[in-house]
């Protein structure tokens, strides 16, 4: 009887810590279905300006045109942006905060730091800001960064925003 309860609670153990494990593969497929939940951050490390696409489940602050910060989009335009990401294979490395700041890719021993990065992209693809449902995807190439940019906004109506982003690159 004791060997019986000290297996299941071995099976319950391992099963639970198991169901936790981050992998890449299903980070991956997370983000592709994620499109009705989707948010993206575009994150110029080094400077103050950022803009925040956020779809309809999330509170978006109500700005002017001359204002910049964030910009609601839909699960069509949040798929071209996956689309768009895939693409540039963007997707290929998944960043995660690890803890005091260290950015540690899923799948390789890879490692970035925040400030050294020229745009970083910010997916949130759950209706939570915990840190497993957010990865993070550094650019390094300031021209890449530019096309980057220059794709995405022809989704959206703000022109003035991304030209405003792309400036502070």
């Amino acid at each position: 009887m004791k060997f019986t309860i000290n297996i299941l609670l071995l099976f319950i153990f391992t099963f639970s810590f198991s169901q936790n494990q981050i992998t890449y593969e299903k980070t991956l497929s997370d983000i592709k279905k994620s499109s009705k939940v989707l948010c993206a951050n575009l994150i110029i490390p080094n400077n103050d300006f950022s803009i925040g696409i956020y779809t309809k489940e999330w509170e978006v602050e109500d700005l002017t045109m001359e204002q910049c910060g964030d910009i609601k989009t839909d699960s069509i335009k949040s798929s071209k942006i996956i689309e768009i990401l895939t693409s540039r294979k963007l997707l290929d490395k998944l960043y995660l905060n690890m803890e005091n700041n260290k950015y540690e890719s899923i799948n390789s021993p890879d490692k970035f730091e925040w400030n050294k990065a020229n745009l970083i992209v910010e997916l949130n693809f759950t209706h939570n800001w915990n840190s497993a449902n957010k990865v993070y995807i550094p650019i390094n190439n300031k021209t890449q960064a530019k096309k980057l940019i220059k794709s995405i906004c022809k989704i959206f109506e703000s022109d003035f925003c991304f030209k405003k982003l792309k400036q502070n690159l």
